[in-house]
């Protein structure tokens, strides 16, 4: 008697655990329905954009005198032609 009864307690399991995967198959239809993954896709990427940029003005506010110093580096060496035009203007006349 006792294997019977293990027998529908286990039939009982079974049509519990159908009903739970059909409906999360349900719910995950419904979602996709509502929001499909390409858009979802899309709000992702877009998240993590702007959880970069705020992490870049972050690390730019912090190291404001190093990003001026490169800055007048790179200037310094885009424009060295002129500069040293100049200095040597300066100290022929």
């Amino acid at each position: 008697m006792s294997s019977e009864a293990d027998l529908v307690d286990a039939l009982r399991r079974r049509m519990e655990a159908w009903a739970r995967v059909n409906g999360d198959i349900a719910a995950l239809r419904a979602g996709l329905a509502e929001r499909p993954i390409t858009k979802r896709l899309k709000d992702h990427a877009a998240d993590r954009v702007i959880d970069t940029v705020d992490n870049a003005k972050a690390v730019a506010r912090d190291n404001a005198l190093v990003i001026g110093g490169v800055a007048a580096a790179l200037a310094g060496w885009f424009l060295r032609g002129p500069i040293i035009r100049a200095v040597q203007g300066w100290i022929g006349k």
